[in-house]
């Protein structure tokens, strides 16, 4: 039987009510920055040290280094930080320490690239920020654009501090739309000038949606390209997965429009027409039991009872095992991946849930270090980043991870955070625990 994986067809009702939200939910206040205590010592230690906005030189050192260039490991390295850039690596012995460097000690654990959440709903702002960068979490994609979301990636870039940003547009949709503050679409030039709009406003990507009639998306990847802007999102139902994949939409989410039935002749037309492919099996907790779903503590209580409510309504259409079968088909003929988890739909928890993508991915057949791309690399690259992070190069900017465990051993190994450096800013694990039990203490 032909497997459908289309999510607004079946319960995407249930799913993304919560995003939403995310019109009245955002607002511009700026993230808490941590503050450690100070040592006295010229070289200052990761136990008790200031944020290192303070410090303008930060040295890694004795670390193993996955830079996520080649599937190994470095040991016995040391990198050097300087003004939120990457400016030096090398050999532990070889690397001189500038004088009142702050010092991390790297010795038995693992530094690689910050992660990458790709499909997020953007809600409450403060509180998202430090779910993400307690995880390990750098950057994000911002599924459902607004204003409000282009202030807090504009006011972050502007500070160089805090969480990366990306957002597509509002949602494009046709006539008697699913969701409600969906930008209507029903002509060719109603079209072309609300992707024009989407560029002129600079968002960052188009995103297209269910209903939209074959002839206004087929003018919305026409003028997408001309104007030089990445189209994401679902396939919609009048126009189908191969059309979709002849057009060349940058990338498709939730699997969407793939089957089963078809899935060797739509991997191949993917890879062909380079369409990158967002899975978010993470999707599948909506059906999971409350104490399976990590993270949960920190939502706020009156968002678990919504979507314990939206739980009990749903249908479950999903197979995991189905859907990862379709990854591995598109994996193996060479289709690109980004890890992305739809945070904030009902029991996926921003942050904690992309742990749980990559494991679903291994499930799919990616090995560790494949697995690992699609949160850092992948990412990069399809944003048009890999200049400026990604990878840990010399000259890029420091999104780093470190870790007390090896992730290219088992993949539950991004769990075990020692801290996370973002724009070159130091937070301790120790810290960043500390500000989400703060936040749950909120509530």
């Amino acid at each position: 039987m032909k497997l459908n994986v289309n999510l607004a067809r079946k319960i995407l009702f249930f799913l993304v009510v919560i995003s939403l939200l995310l019109f009245v939910g955002c607002n511009g206040q700026e993230a808490t920055n941590v503050r450690d205590n100070q040592s006295e010592s010229n070289h200052q230690n990761t136990q008790d040290s200031k944020p290192s906005e303070e410090s303008t030189t930060i040295v890694f050192q004795n670390v193993n280094l996955i830079t996520m260039t080649e599937d190994k490991v470095l040991e016995n390295q040391s990198v050097v930080i300087k003004d939120g850039l990457i400016a030096e690596i090398g050999e532990f012995k070889k690397v001189a320490i500038p004088e009142e460097a702050q010092i991390i000690e790297g010795e038995g654990k693992y530094l690689m690239p910050g992660l990458v959440d790709m499909h997020v709903h953007l809600w409450r702002y403060t509180g998202d920020e430090k779910l993400y960068l307690a995880n390990g979490i750098t950057s994000i994609q911002n599924m459902w654009g607004s204003p409000d979301h282009l202030r807090l990636r504009d006011f972050n870039n502007k500070r160089f501090q805090g969480l990366r940003i990306f957002t597509t547009g509002p949602l494009m949709d046709g006539p008697n739309p699913i969701w409600p503050g969906s930008k209507i679409l029903e002509t060719s030039e109603e079209a072309r000038k609300a992707v024009i709009s989407v560029q002129e406003n600079k968002y960052d990507a188009v995103k297209v949606y269910e209903l939209l009639n074959g002839e206004v998306y087929e003018e919305i990847m026409k003028t997408a390209k001309e104007i030089g802007i990445r189209v994401v999102g679902h396939v919609p139902r009048a126009v189908g997965i191969r059309r979709v994949l002849e057009l060349g939409q940058s990338s498709i989410e939730h699997l969407s429009g793939y089957s089963l039935q078809n899935i060797e002749n739509e991997a191949e037309m993917t890879v062909e027409n380079n369409v990158w492919n967002t899975p978010t099996l993470t999707i599948t907790h909506i059906f999971k039991e409350e104490h399976e779903i990590e993270g949960l503590e920190y939502i706020v209580p009156e968002t678990i009872t919504m979507w314990q409510d939206m739980k009990e309504r749903a249908i479950d259409v999903f197979d995991l095992e189905k859907r990862q079968q379709i990854v591995r088909t598109i994996h193996e003929k060479g289709g690109k991946l980004l890890a992305g988890t739809d945070a904030n739909n009902p029991f996926i928890v921003p942050g904690f849930s992309l742990h749980n993508e990559l494991e679903y991915l291994s499930g799919a057949g990616l090995t560790t270090y494949e697995v690992l791309k699609t949160a850092t690399y992948n990412p990069a690259e399809f944003l048009g980043q890999l200049d400026k992070w990604g990878t840990v190069e010399e000259g890029k900017e420091a999104d780093l991870i470190l870790l007390s465990k090896n992730p290219l051993e088992d993949i539950k190994n991004t769990r075990s955070l020692e801290g996370t450096m973002v724009r070159g800013v130091w937070l301790s694990g120790e810290s960043l625990q500390a500000e989400i039990e703060n936040l749950k203490k909120s509530y």
